[in-house]
């Protein structure tokens, strides 16, 4: 499917007389993530540690210290319950690693501070009451979710009957009845914590913070600096959640790829040498694409417990051992999610042009087909739910577009729906039964066919300039630079290359899946394009065409030397299609 061009507006004469100092094509990139004050782009380009947020803005922080204070002291059995995810499974790591080092400064049984993760496809997402229930049985008397908890407020009021109490840290979407516990939530009505697009694992990083300071306060101190190496999890998290890389968050991931770079936990070394990385050059694109995926494996193909062992193991055996099985778990993860997708893209091409799709295969794990969603959407550009089903249990995933929000389609829906939940892009639900699954379906479908009655449901490519050949400089290269780290909020910037002229097409690698372009622009030598899984978007190019290109900018590097390197993202025949200017919100240009 052909994608739309969107460039942004260029920037107005004024915004460049205002930030002289800022190459104007950097310039345009920080407008267009809506960056246009003095203040504002003071610290998206210099974001400085000192400046993150005071925990205790938190309004419950104190009452959350307090609690598991007492509890460490007098030796009560506490279960921190994480959600299966990596957000969930490091924020849980964070919490345990800062609990256990302040039981073993009391004096106090560490073992006394135990995990709950619960399975994806048996017990689903959240807190059920089956395992309150347990939890409590054996002991515990004080119980922290991770990336869960907001919406189970029946579970957490068991809980409390049961003599468990409870703290929540979680950041999804707010339920019409929150718990009656301690809630450590940036979006909750009345809280007062600045920045709300914190990832469950930013929670927990803030969490600890003030625990850090309070056990500080009551003459129990940790090494100074002790909370800056939980950040390598911020940073695992805050990327695979898909957080906007921006505000606070923006700080985190910063920091946190410079400890990750050197990170002082053995699973996650091991973790990061299965998946061939190299210490000291990670980014965001080595966290989604290589770190993220090997710890979700654990829960989409065996449980999400061996992830959270790897992250927490003390010794290089099992060190070892647990970054082996979640490598191979992930290679499984990839050849069971190709699988899926051959056959849910058929099912696709069958319904034809829907606005939403709805889609089911018998059997489909729970952990995939979220990833499928993801991937069918993106292509689609539009709404997708996809399930599994096991005998009456039908369990799925829906991954969405900007301008569509999943949460309020099942809302829609929620009679058909047995549990659900998650954020407005993607989400988890359960249906019971065949008659309600095509209830929902035919719900859903309503809804999408209203909201997105007058929405171009091509997928689109935003672009943030038009640039010439002889705008590609070291010097532009440099600030692109500066504007790492790129992710959610913050793209990798796009530019529009137009009437390249192409001289060879060349397809290249080891699986003859890439395409080398050269082509010449307003300069007299050749610009050299690189096109990776790109030989199906390529037919019809030809030595003689001329070409617009969509690329991103970059360094190839090898044996000493480096050279700008154009990355294609799309291309086509030159002025084939009307290319868009896209609308900027609420941003002066």
């Amino acid at each position: 499917m052909d994608k739309r061009w969107r460039v942004a507006p260029e920037v107005s004469r004024e915004m460049t007389q205002r930030f002289p100092e800022v190459h104007p094509i950097a310039l345009r990139l920080l407008v267009n993530r809506g960056i246009s004050t003095q203040d504002a782009v003071d610290e998206f380009l210099e974001p400085d540690y000192e400046d993150l947020h005071d925990p205790f803005l938190f309004r419950n922080m104190e009452a959350a210290c307090e609690r598991v204070w007492n509890a460490i002291h007098d030796g009560e059995k506490v279960v921190i319950h994480g959600d299966y995810d990596a957000d969930g499974i490091t924020g849980s790591t964070v919490l345990m690693t800062t609990f256990r080092d302040a039981a073993k400064r009391l004096g106090k049984d560490p073992a006394l501070l135990t995990s709950y993760l619960p399975h994806r496809e048996k017990d689903g997402y959240g807190v059920r009451p089956e395992n309150v229930e347990r939890l409590a049985k054996d002991g515990a008397t004080l119980m922290i979710t991770v990336d869960c908890g907001i919406s189970c407020e029946p579970e957490i009021t068991l809980a409390k009957k049961c003599g468990m109490d409870t703290i929540v840290v979680d950041h999804h979407q707010i339920p019409a009845k929150i718990p009656d516990c301690i809630i450590l939530h940036p979006l909750v009505e009345g809280e007062t914590y600045p920045f709300k697009k914190l990832a469950a694992v930013g929670v927990s990083f803030k969490f600890a913070c003030g625990f850090i300071t309070y056990c500080a306060r009551k003459g129990s101190s940790y090494e100074v600096g002790y909370e800056k190496w939980l950040m390598d999890l911020v940073a695992i998290a805050t990327v695979t959640d898909v957080m906007p890389l921006i505000g606070e968050n923006r700080t985190l991931e910063r920091y946190g790829l410079v400890v990750l770079n050197k990170t002082r936990r053995i699973g996650l070394r091991k973790l990061i040498e299965a998946a061939g990385l190299e210490f000291g050059s990670m980014d965001t694109t080595s966290v989604g694409f290589s770190i993220g995926p090997r710890i979700n494996a654990a829960s989409r193909m065996e449980h999400a417990e061996l992830a959270f062992k790897c992250l927490m193991a003390e010794t290089e055996e099992d060190a070892t051992e647990y970054a082996k099985r979640l490598d191979q778990a992930n290679r499984d993860r990839q050849k069971y999610t190709e699988e899926i997708m051959a056959v849910a893209k058929r099912v696709v091409a069958l319904q034809g042009e829907r606005k939403i799709h709805c889609i089911i295969g018998e059997g489909w794990s729970a952990g995939i087909v979220g990833l499928v969603a993801g991937r069918i959407a993106n292509e689609r550009g539009r709404p997708v739910f996809v399930f599994g089903r096991e005998g009456e249990r039908i369990v799925g995933s829906g991954r969405s577009i900007p301008e569509f929000d999943v949460v309020k389609a099942m809302d829609s829906a929620k009679d058909y729906i047995a549990r659900y939940g998650g954020h407005p892009q993607a989400c988890g639900l359960t249906i019971m039964g065949e008659e309600n699954y095509a209830a929902f379906c035919r719900a859903v479908e309503g809804y999408a066919d209203e909201i997105l009655a007058d929405v171009d449901l091509r997928p689109a490519i935003d672009i943030d300039a038009e640039l010439a050949m002889s705008q590609v400089t070291w010097d532009l290269i440099d600030w692109i630079a500066k504007l790492e780290p790129y992710g959610e909020g913050n793209p990798r910037p796009k530019f529009l290359l137009r009437g390249l002229d192409v001289s060879a097409v060349d397809i290249i690698g080891k699986n003859k899946n890439t395409v080398r372009i050269a082509a010449r622009g307003d300069l007299p030598r050749e610009g050299k394009f690189i096109g990776f899984n790109f030989v199906s978007k390529v037919e019809g190019i030809c030595p003689g065409m001329t070409v617009d290109a969509v690329v991103e900018l970059g360094i190839n590097a090898w044996n000493g030397n480096k050279e700008i390197q154009l990355k294609l993202v799309d291309v086509r025949a030159a002025e084939t299609e009307r290319v868009e200017v896209k609308r900027l919100k609420g941003v002066k240009v």
